[in-house]
């Protein structure tokens, strides 16, 4: 198990010791509360339960492309590029942004109209998600399965919590990150000016609702919804010489409660408790050569995914894996509720088709809301 045993647990983990408070109780399906500056794993819930990380993917992207491209260069927006799928930041077919301008839009309102100008301007959607592939890979984030730029739901496109935090880790390590997710706001290029004109700016503003409400320390983040995603964020936060990274995935309760609590549990306790596993190093570049893909990876993905290792809060150094009989059982009783749903949705009228409002994905507004 990357990280760790205890990491393969899809309960809650932590090890307290003599003085610790206790953990805060977190609405979400899975998360991770990490020491980056250590890497040791302070707490989690499901660290590698795989899910959609909606627009909190753009952290890989930054990653990726960020020390590749150059952030002065000019970019001219195409139709395709402003008519991109999803939440936009205003590009205007035949405007000039540089590529500075387009990693604000990605990062502070997660626009994906800038996704698909950064990703043309390395060569190409496809080209993108083959490099982030193999980011994601060298990182150690097996499971993470890209399929495209902007984190929109995409069939078979995951990570994890932990993945999550790799990113976040490898994401503050490059200064031009931190200096775009470190502020609240940034002057934006409007429409092309006429001859002799000033070209006029607009605010676009962060999401980060832990720096946007003024949570100490606090020094970057990426944020992330979908539909189906639910709600997603990381968030780091620096004090004490230590910088700490909250990753969640499908919250269920305010981003900014569940973060802050967390985090402010973490630094209270950081010294009182045992770390539960570890964030692992980027692959050395022969080791990338010798790693194995995603898809050979499936086996164990999936055992994580459906919930077959074992649950539970633990304290154990390992985590057994359930019986095989047991685990066949539970699966053929899937599969029999399943058909027998499908039996009963076709004598209600809906067959084999989609049932009213399968599909629909609501869209994240440019504008900061608490609830997010």
């Amino acid at each position: 198990m990357v990280g760790g045993p205890l990491l393969a647990s899809p309960g809650v983990v932590v090890r307290p010791l003599a003085g610790a408070t206790k953990l805060p109780t977190i609405d979400a399906e899975s998360w991770i509360l990490v020491d980056i500056t250590t890497g040791d794993v302070l707490a989690a819930k499901g660290a590698h339960r795989m899910a959609r990380p909606a627009r909190a993917l753009k952290t890989l992207t930054a990653i990726t492309l960020l020390p590749l491209l150059d952030k002065n260069a000019v970019r001219t927006v195409t139709d395709p590029e402003a008519r991109a799928d999803g939440g936009h930041v205003g590009l205007v077919v035949g405007g000039e942004y540089t590529i500075w301008d387009l990693w604000h839009a990605l990062l502070l309102p997660s626009a994906n109209d800038a996704a698909a100008a950064l990703a043309d301007a390395f060569g190409g959607m496809s080209a993108t998600v083959t490099a982030m592939q193999k980011t994601a890979d060298n990182m150690q984030a097996r499971d993470t399965t890209v399929k495209n730029a902007s984190g929109l739901d995409a069939d078979g496109q995951l990570s994890s919590a932990y993945d999550l935090a790799l990113m976040a880790r490898a994401a503050m390590a490059l200064p031009d990150f931190r200096a775009i997710t470190s502020r609240i706001s940034y002057d934006f290029p409007g429409l092309m000016p006429k001859a002799g004109h000033t070209r006029s700016t607009y605010k676009i503003y962060s999401q980060n609702r832990l720096l946007l409400h003024g949570f100490p320390g606090t020094v970057g983040g990426k944020t992330g919804f979908t539909t189906l995603a639910h709600r997603t964020f990381w968030g780091a936060v620096k004090r004490g010489g230590h910088t700490l990274v909250v990753a969640l995935l499908q919250i269920h309760q305010p981003t900014l409660s569940a973060s802050s609590q967390l985090l402010t549990w973490g630094f209270a306790n950081r010294t009182k408790i045992k770390p539960i596993g570890h964030l692992v190093d980027p692959l050395s570049t022969a080791e990338a050569s010798e790693a194995p893909s995603p898809s050979d990876s499936n086996a164990t993905e999936q055992q994580m995914a459906s919930g077959s290792l074992a649950a539970g809060n633990s304290s154990a150094d390992t985590a057994p894996v359930l019986p095989f009989a047991l685990v066949t059982s539970v699966i053929g009783g899937a599969i029999w509720i399943y058909l027998r749903r499908r039996r009963r949705a076709a004598r209600s009228g809906y067959g084999a088709g989609r049932a009213p409002g399968a599909g629909r994905q609501r869209r994240d507004p440019n504008a900061p809301r608490d609830f997010w």
